[in-house]
């Protein structure tokens, strides 16, 4: 919300890490004048606000833990509240026990708040988010009694199932926003919202259709089904826009770091021994026909340097140990990683290279309860690692994006043919939150196993963005939340 405009002025969190961590991020500390290891509300400072408060007016902001404390009148004045209320017994993965689940019927305890604060202190607009199945939770009954309390505070809704995957980030998380008006929409309107894509078509090369060349950092055009021939029938796409003199005369003025010859997309043979070229070879008509014929075509292929000599190493090869005898050596590892050097040779273990476990492009078997009972996953593609021997579990695995992150650490991803875990530090980017940010959490020693929680716990930053600049043009105004 801020980044589209507006201004928080304070917040309810009963998760002492999660508060930890929202106060590391804004470089906010409790206020020396209150009690709030005591009482359940108090204030909370920047450092520049700290130093000029003598205790009579502090201009913190407003911090409560517990929201089952608190009474009307003791919220300040905000345009906006944003809350989301406990999703535990609404989703489809809980025991679905509605809105009259304890923790789920935190609704009511916000909604009693509304109801019994007086007219002109209420907000003018409500945000609430909370899961997909909210809407067909009780056969809609559950819906129906949220919207019910809204109207019966003063509230008129306005609602849409959204996506993150539509909105910049590579996280398959449907979530349901709701948006409430005090008093009446009145032609106020903020959804329907769609990601946006500023991205467009750009061509390098006019033509026919089918001998056109695009950029590649554009959009492509419509795929057709009567694709192949020259140019795929829509067009050839050009991974990097420098022509091989523009690299030349880059690379002498300024150097590969900063015409960014480490990373870079080259034209790549399909032969016996495979070299890569910034200046393509002769497209001949059957250039699909490189995987069996050699010699006769080109490639593209994306390379990351793995040392400052840009040694263009793009293939994991990994020290392995006796792999003749799985089920007897006890100690130590069998695999060292890529880059390791090789285990110490010795007159009885066998030592060997394993380059690859699969054939990446063919993919690696994901149990599920399919037909098949088991899903192929590609590199790249994250993996579900909740239950993996549960024989019920569907929908592990995400095509070319992570899954619906949830509070722990059991999100993957298919690195050629190796799971890893995710990252904290990559669940926070899946929602859209800036680096900076996770940063600070983590240097106030926040732990890894919290982190993963909050980024499940969390919205995606970049579908809130949307709807605060939408709420900003409407009202004309920033907003204090």
């Amino acid at each position: 919300m801020e980044r589209s405009g507006h201004k928080c002025i304070g917040h309810v969190e009963i998760d002492k890490y999660a508060n930890k961590s929202y106060m590391a991020m804004y470089g906010l500390s409790h206020c020396k004048y209150g009690q709030c290891d005591k009482d359940n509300c108090c204030k909370i400072c920047k450092t520049e606000v700290m130093e000029h408060c003598d205790g009579n007016k502090c201009e913190g902001e407003w911090f409560a833990k517990d929201i089952k404390q608190i009474r009307a009148g003791e919220i300040p004045k905000a345009e906006i509240w944003t809350f989301g209320f406990p999703c535990t017994d609404i989703s489809l993965s809980g025991k679905r026990a509605g809105l009259e689940g304890e923790r789920s019927g935190l609704f009511f305890t916000v909604v009693g708040l509304l109801k019994s604060t007086d007219t002109e202190n209420k907000p003018g607009i409500l945000i609430i988010e909370n899961v997909k199945h909210l809407l067909s939770s009780k056969r809609g009954g559950d819906f129906t009694a949220v919207l019910t309390n809204l109207w019966e505070a003063g509230y008129d809704v306005e609602w849409q199932c959204v996506n993150s995957k539509d909105f910049r980030v590579p996280q398959h998380r449907e979530r349901v926003y709701l948006v409430g008006y005090l008093g009446g929409i009145r032609g106020r309107k903020v959804f329907p919202i769609s990601g946006s894509n500023r991205a467009v078509i750009k061509k390098v090369i006019g033509g026919y259709q089918g001998e056109r060349v695009y950029d590649g950092n554009g959009l492509s055009v419509t795929l057709t089904a009567s694709g192949g021939g020259a140019g795929g029938k829509t067009g050839l796409y050009l991974c990097d826009t420098k022509k091989p003199e523009e690299w030349m005369e880059c690379l002498k003025e300024n150097g590969e770091e900063e015409c960014g010859a480490k990373n870079y997309a080259g034209f790549l043979s399909y032969k016996k021994e495979p070299d890569m070229t910034r200046i393509a070879r002769c497209i001949v008509a059957n250039y699909n026909s490189g995987i069996t014929r050699f010699g006769e075509s080109s490639g593209v292929m994306y390379c990351k340097a793995c040392d400052e000599k840009c040694t263009q190493k793009c293939v994991e090869a990994r020290a392995a140990l006796t792999p003749d005898r799985l089920n007897k050596r006890q100690n130590g590892r069998r695999f060292k990683e890529d880059g390791e050097p090789e285990f110490t040779l010795t007159t009885i273990d066998r030592h060997g290279v394993m380059m690859l476990q699969c054939p990446y492009y063919t993919g690696l078997p994901i149990k599920e309860a399919t037909k098949k009972g088991y899903v192929m996953a590609r590199h790249g593609d994250g993996i579900n690692l909740s239950y993996p021997d549960s024989d019920y579990r569907r929908g592990r695995v995400g095509k070319q994006c992570s899954q619906t992150l949830l509070t722990g650490a059991n999100m993957g991803v298919l690195v050629y043919c190796r799971i890893r875990k995710l990252t904290p530090k990559e669940c926070f980017r899946l929602q859209a939150f800036d680096d900076f940010l996770f940063d600070r959490a983590k240097a106030a020693g926040v732990s890894d196993a919290q982190l993963y929680k909050q980024a499940g716990n969390s919205v995606t930053v970049n579908i809130v963005y949307e709807i605060g600049v939408r709420l900003k043009k409407m009202e004309g105004c920033i907003h204090e939340i």
